[in-house]
């Protein structure tokens, strides 16, 4: 039997119906880092904001942030 294989080129994109969210962490820290985490927001304000919040409390300036989205793969036409 003979198969045949076809290549698709796929096409991504941000699913419009996902959530998006951010957060931050903290990772300031010489030896261990803080490890100060922010809760997940539906947009990046609120996270930015808890930042500077954090660096005027303890003086720490070094943060992860982290941005989810949900994708859509669909083959391209």
């Amino acid at each position: 039997m003979r198969s045949v294989k076809r290549f698709v080129d796929y096409k991504i994109t941000r699913d419009p119906l996902g959530e998006l969210t951010w957060r931050t962490r903290c990772v300031s820290g010489d030896e261990e880092e803080c490890g100060a985490e922010s809760l997940v927001y539906g947009s990046d304000k609120p996270p930015s904001d808890w930042m500077a919040q954090h660096t005027a409390e303890t003086g720490h300036q070094r943060f992860k942030r982290t941005y989810e989205d949900y994708a859509l793969v669909e083959p391209k036409t």
